[in-house]
Parts: structure tokens; sequence; C-alpha cells
């Protein structure tokens, strides 16, 4: 995690409910997971809207994108609401990588495994990490085989790997996805966090707002809050909660009758971006 500090995009599990096309609904998801690698957000949570609740399908394709391509098989099951995610474009993050030569492998380098064996508790362990062969993992812990972990390659001759915390990952390693049943109640234990509530309610995001929203957000994890296709954020949290946080309008001026959630989400993650949140 960049920074070691959490930036959260938070969705409704009602983002899908305009369409009853399941290609359509799955592209647009993955305009989501885009936006998320492409801004280096490392967690989308999905927030129960009571009128429609599709996050059993939202999570699963933000799950499978974040999944490198040489492990989908492995750990994402066959799944009828699977079936049209050959549509969706690759996230081309540092953590899927498509060298596959192990040759090319460096000391220090990372990657996303999974374990293929595992014997016993004394390190006869092999990770699956999408070169042409598993390696050995070296490890005193006990892993189950089928299990996601981040590992170092620490040995070229012979090649060989050591699991590693993504907290000690320097650069952006994809995204964690999470399903909440309230807004409110989420929000309430971050408080910690700059929270952004985006809305038409909101005040325009000019450059005064952003450059206050850069330094309040100094050194803080920073949540992003997004309405959904029928109702703004408001409809979803009380007046209380509304007034403890910051709510932008990113999109002044908008020449359509609606913005989609994707669409919002690009505009406001763009927007954002233009002042360093995290430092």
């Amino acid at each position: 995690m960049t920074g070691q500090r959490e930036r959260v995009i938070l969705i409704p599990s009602s983002l899908t409910m305009e369409s009853r096309d399941s290609r359509v609904n799955t592209l647009k998801v993955g305009q989501i997971a885009r936006a998320a690698a492409v801004f280096q957000y490392n967690r989308i949570v999905i927030y129960r809207d009571p009128e429609y609740n599709d996050s059993r399908f939202i999570s699963m394709v933000l799950r499978y994108m974040d999944t490198p391509q040489y492990l989908r098989r492995m750990l994402v099951p066959r799944r009828e609401e699977l079936r049209h995610v050959g549509v969706l474009p690759p996230l081309r993050t540092a953590h899927h990588p498509i060298n596959s030569r192990s040759e090319s492998l460096k000391i220090g380098e990372f990657r996303v495994g999974a374990v293929v064996e595992s014997v016993g508790s004394d390190g006869g362990v092999w990770v699956e990490i999408g070169i042409d062969r598993p390696i050995p993992l070296r490890t005193g812990g006990r892993y189950s085989v089928g299990q996601r972990l981040n590992v170092r390659i620490f040995s070229q001759e012979p090649l060989a790997a050591e699991p590693v915390d993504q907290l000690d990952i320097p650069i952006y390693w994809g995204y964690e996805t999470e399903v909440v049943e309230n807004l409110e109640a989420y929000l309430d234990s971050r408080k910690d966090a700059l929270v952004i509530l985006t809305s038409r309610k909101g005040k325009t995001a000019d450059p005064e707002i952003l450059q206050n929203l850069a330094q309040t957000g100094r050194k803080r994890d920073l949540a992003v809050v997004f309405g959904s296709p029928a109702r703004g954020v408001d409809a979803f949290l009380s007046a209380k909660a509304i007034g403890r946080y910051e709510m932008i309008n990113t999109i002044p001026h908008q020449g359509t009758e609606t913005v989609r959630v994707e669409e919002a989400v690009f505009s406001t993650l763009a927007l954002l971006n233009l002042v360093r949140l995290e430092d």
C-alpha cells in the first residue's frame, strides 16, 4: 500500500440496478476496478442499498479483476455470473506482471502467489507465481493449498521466495474488496479518515475547496463515498452524519440529467488526484 495509508472507494450494492444485461453490468463494475487501479485506491467497499442488493455479483467481478491472470483459474471458481469477464480490460498494475520468464526474476521482486503444495509444518510449501513452474517458499508456518499470499524473491539460484506482508510492499499492489451492511456504521468506524461525500448538492470542487481538503487530509486515510443510480448519498446517511463530513460536487454544470456512478468515480478521483491528499 503506497504511503502506508488507506484510500477507499465506497459504492452502493445498487450500482448495477439500471440494467439487467450482465455483460453491461460486468463492464460497469470493471470501470470501478480500473478507476481504483489508475488512482491507486487500495480498498473498494460495497455498502448495502436496501432497495437493490447486487453486492455478490459486484464483489465477485471486482475480486476477479484484482486476481492476477495466472492465478484466476486456480483461485476463481467458474460461475455463471462471470461468463462475460472476457470483455474486461486488464488492470496492468505491478501485481499483474506480463513477464513469465523465470530467468528474468530479480532478488527483491514481489509477486502474488498461490500455494499449490503444502506438506507438513517443515517448510514444504510450493507456490505458483506465474512462471514456468512453482517455486519453494521459505517459511516456518503452515499454509493450505489454494491460499493466496504475497511473496518476495530472495534467491535466484535456486529460485525461491519468502512470504511478505502487503504493508511492506512499497508500490501499489491492487485493492481489497469488502461488503458492509450499513454505510453510516462503516464511516463511524473510520473516525480518523478524511471522508468525502460526492453529491450534486455539495460545494463545487473548485481549487480552494481542493486545497482545503489537501490540508485537512494530510497523513490521514481517505474514504470517498458515491451514491446509487437512483439516490444520492444523503439517502443513506442521517443529517447528523452528513454534517460530520465534506460533501462536494465534482461535476458542476453537468450537461446530462444524471451522472452514472462509474462516471462520477472517474471524475472525482481524477480531481482528487490533483491534490496530494495522502501527504
